[in-house]
């Protein structure tokens, strides 16, 4: 990429699937880049990544950091520690994809479609929220901002893709072994078989810390997580206490004005996981009035989780080089 004007990007985890979405994303978005360097595992070497009609080479073991201008942490939450201290020690800016800084309160976890402080996209290290509590914070949003809310609960769907290839692969292997009455090959990626099952996953409190932090929502959040046996595309079933009583129609109407939401007819089934595929936004419906609790709403949403994500940390790019 000699000669080129822009940014110099690292992608940490290029070949997985938030990496790949990122990459096609620089090119869609058209970001200014000078140097892609993308980075992944052993297992990756020799093989290349295309940007701009060019192959790059992954490189692969203790990579350097120094000299670009931004990276994005698409790596496991096991490995994103030591990615953090590389970048922080190489005074490279970077956001992290995978959830595992939800924690942190000295980590700000940013959802660029609701505007975050100038100060905040401009830290040296950010996070993404996990894809459940972006597709929430996103379609909740305004609802906080017209009513407040006094409590959110609900269920998110998570899909094989939130696992990244190895999920997808993991999902298609044990499929096709039930298909042709073989024995399900063991997982090293779910607790258990996954196929034509749901597992209910333990320790999963990120995604509604998540939630709680990006709309300020201190402990009123709570978010469970099932491992579903879709391939792609999250679900996620919502029940919520506004602080003061709201319509079906107009959350419906602040909907319509919402970044980052499409709102789902009324008068139409869905939508489904399916619909949200290779979107960027989320797709909300299925608004309804709680009868267990009044002054409650009942609500569905669909996305895309690796799209979703990817697209939020492409935007949080943006807003800190100003690039439109």
């Amino acid at each position: 990429m000699s000669g080129r004007q822009g940014r110099r990007v690292g992608i940490v985890g290029a070949t997985g699937v938030v990496g790949s979405d990122l990459i096609e994303l620089l090119e869609e978005r058209r970001f200014p880049v000078a140097e892609l360097r993308p980075i992944a595992t052993d297992r990756a070497l020799g093989e290349v990544v295309e940007l701009g009609g060019e192959e790059i080479p992954i490189q692969a073991g203790d990579v350097s950091l120094r000299g670009l201008d931004f990276v994005f942490l698409c790596a496991p939450p096991e490995a994103t520690g030591d990615w953090v201290r590389r970048a922080l020690r190489d005074e490279v800016p970077c956001v992290d994809l995978s959830g595992s800084l939800s924690a942190h309160d000295e980590v700000p976890m940013l959802a660029a479609e609701l505007g975050p402080p100038r100060e905040h996209v401009l830290r040296p290290l950010v996070s993404s929220p996990p894809s459940s509590a972006l597709a929430c914070a996103l379609a909740l949003a305004p609802l906080q901002r017209e009513a407040g809310i006094a409590r959110v609960a609900g269920t998110h769907l998570q899909p094989a893709s939130g696992a990244g290839r190895d999920g997808v692969r993991a999902l298609e292997g044990e499929v096709v072994a039930l298909f042709n009455h073989e024995e399900v090959p063991e997982s090293d990626v779910f607790p258990g078989p996954i196929a034509f099952d749901c597992i209910p996953e333990l320790g999963g409190a990120a995604s509604g810390i998540g939630l709680a932090k990006v709309l300020g929502l201190s402990n009123a959040a709570s978010l469970t997580s099932i491992q579903v046996p879709t391939f792609s595309g999250l679900g996620v079933s919502l029940a919520v206490e506004p602080e003061r009583e709201v319509t079906p129609e107009e959350l419906r109407d602040w909907w319509v004005k919402a970044p980052g939401v499409e709102v789902w007819d009324a008068d139409m089934p869905g939508p489904t996981t399916r619909d949200a595929a290779s979107r960027d936004v989320v797709l909300a419906g299925r608004v309804r009035v709680d009868p267990s609790k009044p002054g409650g709403l009942l609500l569905w949403l669909t996305a895309d989780p690796v799209r979703l994500a990817a697209s939020n940390a492409m935007r949080l790019a943006e807003l800190r080089f100003d690039v439109h």
